[in-house]
């Protein structure tokens, strides 16, 4: 995945600026400064990933039209607004800092916002361009070559078009994983238990590949909940698949699930990962990050795990890595309580 570049939008040339300007470069290495709306909104562009950092502490009120301007010209760059005490930032701004502030605290925003997930409306028009013009077309090529195969008029090309329904069906795989970490769909909860719901996951797993069962040891405070069991059984099955094909195939995934509050449920998953690098705790849930970093096989996602969790109010979150050592927390509101938390 290309690397995110912080554009800072800076209007007034003053020491503050400048020394943002060390700090972020510092921090993130990649940072671009730009002085008016129309340098900013091209450098964005020149960009594959972005975030727009406005400086307005020392703006006047051009430098700070210009900069609602901007939020209008780049709806889906992230933006983070810097203020002086009294000033209005941009509407619908992702994050704002009014002085007095630390610049430790501006990188690290930047560094959060640079591994954040794709925003659902994005998400959305991704899947929606992808199932029309890549989806569509596929059905129909994989119908064609279903038709070509029984066709025995040409010797041996039985084994070519198998290849290239292979590649089909990876392309199929990718889309899909798009499409459905876009929906939101409703779900069909019923009552049940946490350890009856982690028993069907483990019972799926083990269907799935001989000894992977046998590779989760489960530590469970028995609770009650309302999901869709399914599909959230589904959902940790990849996960805990995904975990064991990122380890050595010998050591277990350890599986500790019970109360965090009064309202949630967590169910945590510590794995030995030596196939990961050791940045995937931030981009594990990125839209096809997993799929690329390590290869699944037909079925399995990451983008679908992650969507099933949130359409219950939950959601799925990795931990910082600590060598191969890596923790991933699933996320359920407890039985008849509103979830507390808001998906990153």
């Amino acid at each position: 995945m290309n690397p995110m570049t912080a554009v800072v939008f800076s209007p007034v040339s003053c020491p503050a600026a400048a020394a943002l300007f060390a700090a972020l470069t510092a921090g993130l290495g990649a940072v671009r400064r730009v002085a008016s709306c129309e340098e900013a909104a091209r450098a964005c562009a020149a960009e594959a990933r972005a975030i727009l950092v406005l400086d307005l502490r020392e703006a006047d009120e051009a430098g700070q039209r210009e900069a609602h301007a901007l939020r209008r010209a780049l709806p889906a760059t992230r933006m983070l607004a810097l203020l002086s005490p009294g000033q209005a930032a941009p509407a619908e701004c992702d994050g704002v800092l009014m002085e007095p502030f630390y610049l430790v605290e501006v990188v690290r925003w930047c560094a959060r916002a640079s591994v954040a997930p794709v925003a659902e409306g994005v998400l959305a028009d991704l899947a929606a361009g992808l199932s029309h013009e890549i989806g569509n077309p596929l059905t129909a090529l994989l119908l064609q070559l279903e038709m070509l195969k029984t066709d025995e008029r040409i010797p041996g090309i039985r084994k070519h078009l198998e290849l290239i329904e292979e590649s089909s069906r990876r392309i199929q795989e990718v889309v899909h994983d798009v499409t459905f970490g876009s929906e939101r769909r409703p779900i069909a909860t019923t009552t049940g238990s946490l350890r009856t719901l982690l028993e069907s996951a483990r019972t799926l797993l083990g269907e799935r590949g001989a000894g992977l069962a046998g590779l989760v040891a489960l530590d469970c405070t028995d609770q009650p909940l309302a999901v869709e069991r399914d599909l959230i059984a589904s959902a940790l099955a990849d996960l805990w698949q995904y975990l064991l094909l990122a380890g050595d195939g010998r050591r277990p995934l350890h599986v500790e699930a019970g109360p965090l509050d009064v309202s949630s449920l967590g169910i945590r998953a510590r794995a030995h990962v030596p196939r990961l690098p050791g940045d995937a705790a931030g981009r594990l849930f990125t839209p096809l990050w997993a799929r690329q970093a390590l290869g699944l096989p037909v079925g399995l996602s990451l983008t679908s795990a992650r969507a099933a969790f949130r359409r219950h109010g939950g959601d799925l979150r990795a931990r910082e890595q600590r060598g191969e050592l890596l923790t991933v927390e699933a996320l359920l509101p407890r039985a008849g309580a509103e979830p507390q938390w808001i998906a990153e």
